[in-house]
């Protein structure tokens, strides 16, 4: 009796190490897909809801249309046919990528990139920067709306940004002639080429550095100068980059390794 219990274990433990993992969308896919498609502008091709609805759309490029009728009729229309857009937000599960629109529809509960760090007797940042306090203040009623892309299987491992535009295509054009005016043509000369070089420059304003660089990993204020914020970016290499603002305007930009 105990030998046969000895030989069927073996080929228990086979079958448990022979079963293939499933495959998800790698931290490079990931951390590319944030650098580059965050702050992003699109034209909607299909007027979007409120309410945190949103539209559902799948890999093939099939808009659950029903749906998106019913949560319009439901909560409005949030995001009109043919309005430009900007990407504020992306969210990865394992079969769906979440794009959130002008904030989103619906409040939410922070994330870890929107915790704010607060200085405790010492200082934050180069240059000794001052203490900082939190600069998130009451919630605002969210106004923007979301996609919610679903893959038949898992993530494609290896999605790279420009895949991921192109399978959004049906719900939002990415093309820069769709975004005309209200986009990076609509900046000075001298900050159109830097927003699509991802690069933050003296004179910037806050939503001109979002288009370059996306959302801040931290932002820090200083408590005896309401007008100054520090908006803190973690590079790769173990980099970090530090975008000063006096009066909503860039007047400094550092980078340190």
């Amino acid at each position: 009796m105990m030998y046969r219990r000895l030989w069927i274990l073996p080929g228990i433990l086979c079958l448990c190490v022979s079963v293939p993992g499933l495959a998800q969308l790698s931290r490079d896919a990931r951390y590319d897909i944030l650098r580059t498609v965050m702050a992003d502008q699109a034209a909607a091709r299909v007027g979007l809801p409120g309410g945190g609805a949103g539209a559902d759309l799948s890999d093939s490029g099939e808009i659950n249309n029903e749906k998106l009728r019913r949560d319009v009729q439901k909560n409005g229309q949030a995001i009109q046919a043919g309005k430009v857009v900007t990407v504020t937000d992306i969210s990865f599960d394992d079969n769906k990528i979440t794009v959130q629109l002008d904030g989103g529809g619906k409040s939410s509960k922070k994330k870890i990139l929107d915790h704010i760090q607060i200085g405790m007797g010492g200082t934050v940042g180069p240059d000794g920067a001052p203490p900082t306090v939190p600069v998130n203040g009451p919630e605002k009623a969210p106004k923007g709306s979301e996609v919610t892309l679903h893959f038949a299987k898992k993530v494609p491992e290896n999605l790279t940004p420009d895949e991921l535009r192109q399978l959004l295509d049906p719900v939002l054009d990415f093309h820069k002639q769709s975004v005309a005016k209200t986009g990076i043509d609509a900046l000075p000369p001298e900050f159109q080429e830097a927003v699509k070089e991802k690069e933050a420059r003296i004179g910037m304003d806050r939503s001109t550095v979002m288009m370059a660089l996306g959302r801040p990993d931290k932002k820090f204020r200083d408590p005896s100068k309401p007008a100054y914020e520090q908006w803190l970016y973690y590079l790769r290499g173990l980099r970090a980059l530090f975008v000063d603002f006096e009066d909503n305007i860039v007047v400094r930009v550092r980078q340190f390794q």
